[in-house]
């Protein structure tokens, strides 16, 4: 019993500072959407009906979303009484799943105050600067989340030797070649240097390695997610600085 309370305080431990990441996403990107709401009130566009259907769909989903993911983390993650801070993969896969719509909600935002209100240069620069932040900080919470259970885990089928999934770091690979043993744990800044290198350079920085779909798949999402920064919205601001 002892050992179990243990290694739940160690997975309470483990679990906090990507919660927190993911907290500060969310905390980024309602300081964004303040930005949008601002800049919507003070040039008063209402001409085009379409548009502000879309403005006030998106507005309107973004809400239900801030609101959900605020419920969830002050009744399911944040610690009361009796009870530590140990947050189940089930809340922490419904607040990462509300937090990336949030993102979703704030990149289409943005590419449609370019058009709508012909937001340039600075104001775009500060802008996506926001995106990149909240994604980035979004997307370390989905590598850990992701990685975390994979990295002891084995091919199933009852073979004797397999692969491991998830993120090699170098780290283990040195380990393994001169220590010959698996010890070593990535930590928050392994995942945040990893996350950060795979935005700037569309996929994983050198000496790392993705092993397993499901986190191939989540980096082609936040590949996806960066080229539609750098190449949208970047692009247009540096297009238009004077």
């Amino acid at each position: 019993m002892e050992a179990s309370s243990e290694t739940q305080l160690a997975r309470s431990f483990a679990s906090r500072p990507y919660l927190l990441a993911l907290l500060a996403s969310v905390l980024i990107g309602i300081t964004l959407r303040l930005r949008i709401v601002y800049n919507y009130s003070i040039q008063r566009i209402f001409s085009d009906g379409f548009l502000n259907g879309l403005r006030n769909t998106i507005l309107s989903f973004y809400l239900c979303t801030l609101l959900v993911f605020v419920l969830i983390f002050f009744c399911g993650a944040l610690p009361g009484k009796g009870r530590r801070f140990l947050v189940s993969r089930r809340i922490m896969r419904m607040l990462g799943t509300l937090a990336s719509m949030q993102l979703v909600a704030n990149l289409i935002s943005v590419n449609v105050t370019i058009y709508r209100l012909k937001i340039e240069s600075y104001e775009l620069l500060l802008e996506s600067f926001a995106l990149y932040l909240s994604i980035n900080l979004c997307f370390m919470f989905w590598y850990w989340y992701w990685d975390y259970p994979l990295r002891h885990a084995v091919m199933k089928g009852g073979q004797e030797f397999a692969i491991p999934q998830g993120i090699m770091f170098p780290e283990e690979q040195l380990e393994q070649h001169y220590l010959s043993s698996d010890n070593w744990v990535p930590g928050p800044v392994d995942y945040l240097y990893f996350t950060i290198l795979s935005s700037n350079c569309f996929g994983s920085p050198e000496g790392h390695m993705l092993i397993g779909k499901r986190l191939k798949l989540l980096q082609v999402v936040h590949t996806v997610f960066m080229i539609l920064i750098f190449i949208i919205i970047v692009a247009r601001a540096i297009n238009t600085l004077d």
